[in-house]
């Protein structure tokens, strides 16, 4: 009978994490695609959906993984939170692609279009954070990428004040502004999503000293 072996697989924490993270990614770039084409339609938002999904499956995977390992690389608890917080930023993609195809928003304006492109670095550099985490002489190369992820953070802030403002300002229909306004913060939203996923990743740096 072969032995019982209670040494983690810790590889396949941090493979199911890389691959959480590059499917936040592939949705990100996905949305700027829809974005830049003004392409909301039900056919789009049901692939984004299926994105979506796949990332629910992984998060599972790794909920199931972390049930059953005896050692872990990292807190048990941060290793469920990345992976939640890996999910939320993915679950604010997938909303506001519905939203948008539900409010019929065809023609995204410039500030959705700078948002698609802030998503999508913050979601880029949240992939490299993340495929770093396995080697802790990574840990000036993560504290970049995260610092990059916060400075990204205040460019939406400062996309949500400016677009908010013009939108007031400029458009007269209360339907058209409420819309609008709507998909401005849940952009916003959503860069502070991959913020809160980049802080857990800092946690987990100063809990290994």
């Amino acid at each position: 009978m072969a032995a019982l072996s209670l040494m983690p697989k810790e590889y396949k924490f941090f493979d199911l994490f890389n691959k959480e993270a590059e499917n936040v990614y592939l949705a990100s770039r996905y949305f700027n695609e829809l974005v830049t084409k003004g392409d909301f339609n039900e056919d789009t938002v049901a692939k984004m959906h299926k994105l979506e999904r796949e990332g629910d499956i992984i998060s599972h995977e790794i909920s199931d993984v972390l049930n059953k390992t005896f050692i872990t690389p990292f807190d048990r608890e941060d290793i469920f939170l990345l992976s939640n917080n890996l999910d939320n930023v993915l679950d604010a993609i997938d909303a506001i692609t519905k939203r948008m195809g539900l409010y019929k928003l065809t023609t995204p304006d410039n500030y959705m279009k700078q948002f698609a492109v802030v998503i999508e670095q913050s979601c880029a550099a949240l992939v490299d954070a993340v495929k770093c985490l396995d080697n802790t002489k990574n840990r000036t190369r993560i504290r970049e990428y995260c610092l990059e992820i916060n400075r990204l953070e205040n460019v939406g802030d400062q996309l949500r004040e400016n677009a908010i403002s013009d939108l007031f300002e400029k458009v007269k229909d209360p339907i058209v502004i409420i819309k609008w306004k709507e998909m401005y913060e849940t952009a916003e939203g959503t860069v502070d999503s991959c913020e809160h996923a980049a802080k857990t990743i800092q946690s987990i740096l100063v809990k290994q000293g």
